[in-house]
């Protein structure tokens, strides 16, 4: 199988205009751009440009609505929920962040839910823009229902991903934990089939709640830790879907089903460093832990400790320089889709420009 070589710039721009052929604003489909490509230049293929495909058809067949004003429905100095009334989770979180940033601006800690929206994408990307290098940022989501409470052998909750970021000075301005609460997500799964890689074992388990490797023998996922996944799903449960009064896990929509809206919930939240401590001390001090992680005693054949998001900003940077890999099936995916869209031949030839 061949692999293309892509730069950052010419796929999100390739993104954007394929977006704003659905009818979306420019604004909007640079928001939906933006954060399907961060995920490809950070590693994260699984909430890359492999959801363009899902999230056109949600467009185009009604799952995702074009006129949604995202309107806030309540409202403190600290907090907020918008009604996301059906619309892409990718513009609900844009403006979420927005609405939280600013309030934790001048009210210092912030939380804003979502609720009746589709998927967010990668949580990671969000706490990022919470973050930004004066705050902490937190954004997690419910999912319509992968996993089940230990023991029970149909799915019940949704493997509700959560990310925390902040910037540990210049030197490491992108520490971020991100991860959904199963062993590994659905559509890392769906992306290793895509590129013909075998599942690893202890990711998925079948009908019966037997372990598979099998994606046409899907029936859920596998808790990351058990019972502890679970319960951290619960806990956002918490925070996106009972604090919005949105719709819980078991009742959420499948979010690939392109007639329906996921209706799934999501958190923002941000938290001024500066109501706490000396931004720069802090700073100082995360860069200072961060550096003694690194000087730790590691295994043969590993060169250092990895504080969390390391990997990811790595290859973000590589990215960048260097540009993205895409198996050609997701090639041919895009190409066919930008095709059907009406997108010159001049925007599309850049995709086989270079193999990997």
């Amino acid at each position: 199988m061949k692999n293309y070589k892509v730069t950052v710039l010419h796929l999100k721009e390739f993104t954007k205009k394929v977006f704003a052929m659905t009818g979306l604003t420019e604004a909007d489909a640079d928001s939906v751009a933006e954060l399907l490509v961060h995920a490809d230049a950070r590693g994260v293929s699984s909430h890359g440009v492999l959801r363009m495909k899902p999230y056109i058809e949600k467009i185009n067949g009604g799952g995702a609505s074009l006129k949604s004003e995202y309107r806030i429905v309540s409202e403190t100095a600290n907090t907020a929920v918008i009604d996301a009334q059906g619309g892409l989770g990718a513009i609900a979180g844009e403006k979420a962040v927005a609405v939280a940033r600013e309030k934790a601006k001048t009210n210092l800690i912030s939380i804003v839910s979502v609720k009746n929206s589709n998927h967010f994408g990668m949580a990671g990307h969000w706490a990022m823009k919470l973050a930004g290098d004066d705050c902490i940022g937190f954004a997690c989501s419910n999912t319509d229902p992968s996993m089940a409470p230990p023991g029970v052998t149909i799915p019940f909750i949704g493997n509700n991903p959560f990310s925390f970021a902040f910037a540990a000075g210049k030197k490491y301005p992108e520490v971020c934990v991100d991860m959904a609460t199963s062993a590994a997500a659905f559509g890392k799964a769906k992306a290793y089939a895509l590129a013909g890689k075998p599942i690893p074992e202890g990711w998925l388990l079948d009908k019966q709640g037997k372990p598979t490797t099998d994606l046409k023998q899907y029936g859920m996922l596998v808790p990351m830790a058990e019972h502890k996944g679970f319960g951290v799903a619960f806990i956002v449960e918490l925070f996106a879907t009972l604090l919005s009064g949105g719709v819980l896990s078991p009742d959420v929509n499948d979010q690939d089903l392109p007639g329906t809206p996921e209706l799934s919930s999501q958190s923002f939240g941000c938290v001024n460093i500066g109501a706490f401590r000396n931004l720069q001390q802090f700073h100082r001090d995360a860069e200072k832990y961060i550096e003694a992680m690194k000087k730790l005693p590691v295994r043969d054949g590993i060169d250092s400790a990895k504080y969390p998001g390391e990997i990811e900003y790595t290859s973000k940077q590589k990215s960048l320089k260097d540009g993205i890999i895409l198996p050609e099936t997701l090639v041919l995916q895009l190409e066919e889709i930008a095709k059907n869209m009406g997108l010159a031949e001049s925007d599309i030839e850049f995709l086989r420009g270079k193999e990997a």
